[in-house]
């Protein structure tokens, strides 16, 4: 077994390689390299919540769009793309999703947004933020980015699903 030193230096290493990440890539890499270093899967918050959903959507959850605006109804093109983005994140259970699969979902559902990208920045600038922008391809305003939803988000919007605010 190696001597706790031997560990305390290379979990400063770890943490050192990846201090400079965005939080979520952070805990991402974190996990990957503490699977490598001593062969565990890490029990990170993250795989936490999806269990949580996963647990959520076995009790009955909707797993349909509509079902979900039965439930809570938007009244801006923000909560809108966020609702799209829970779907697709929490719901389906995609690790990330675009602005371009957002507006897909609410123009099935008669509430496309008219610029996907400004109603996602509009949760991108909440305090505390309910989406991250995690990529970006190509250089331009029109440029492909990937999102995330945050913990943040995903509890507002399952507090507006059970009637809260």
């Amino acid at each position: 077994m190696p001597d706790i030193k031997e560990i305390k230096k290379l979990l400063d290493e770890i943490n050192n390689a990846v201090q400079s990440y965005d939080p979520i890539l952070k805990e991402q890499a974190r996990d990957i390299l503490l699977k490598e270093a001593f062969g565990v899967e890490s029990k990170s918050p993250k795989s936490l919540d999806k269990a949580k959903i996963a647990s959520e959507q076995s009790e009955d959850k909707p797993v349909a769009f509509h079902q979900l605006v039965e439930k809570w109804t938007p009244t801006t093109q923000a909560e809108w793309a966020l609702l799209g983005a829970y779907y697709i994140q929490a719901v389906q259970g995609n690790a990330d999703f675009s602005g371009f699969q957002v507006n897909k979902e609410l123009r099935q559902h008669g509430k496309p947004a008219t610029n996907i990208t400004v109603a996602l920045e509009e949760n991108i600038n909440q305090d505390p933020a309910l989406v991250r922008q995690i990529a970006k391809s190509g250089k331009s305003k029109q440029a492909r980015k990937k999102y995330v939803l945050t913990t943040n988000g995903a509890k507002f919007v399952r507090g507006k699903l059970d009637g809260q605010g």
